[in-house]
């Protein structure tokens, strides 16, 4: 089985405000909002069509999605005017939130 993943840009345009919302929660569960309506997501093809499928369930033939894969190459290509935006080829898999701000000074 073939698990290797890779950043994929998600776009959608969802036509009813309810339905709306349940494509920016399920889209929440696989990755991270980078605009309104556009999310990155570290995936493998196996969870690209599992992500798929859990949006064909909410949304309708109206609404629009756009899946796009990333190659390294297009990574370093990318130009961002967020500040800390990066795209590491293998982001960590987990990371650990307190709730409190986190100090950067020693």
């Amino acid at each position: 089985m073939d698990v290797r993943r890779q950043w994929h840009l998600v776009a959608y345009d969802v036509r009813d405000e309810k339905r709306l919302r349940r494509v920016a929660k399920v889209l929440t569960g696989y990755g991270a909002r980078v605009q309104y309506s556009v999310f990155r997501c570290f995936l493998s093809s196996r969870e690209v069509e599992r992500l798929r499928w859990e949006l064909q369930r909410v949304m309708k033939k109206e609404d629009g999605l756009l899946i796009v894969s990333l190659c390294p190459h297009c990574l370093r290509e990318l130009r961002s005017r967020l500040p800390g935006e990066a795209w590491p080829e293998e982001p960590p898999l987990y990371e650990i939130l307190d709730g409190q701000e986190l100090s950067t000074s020693g």
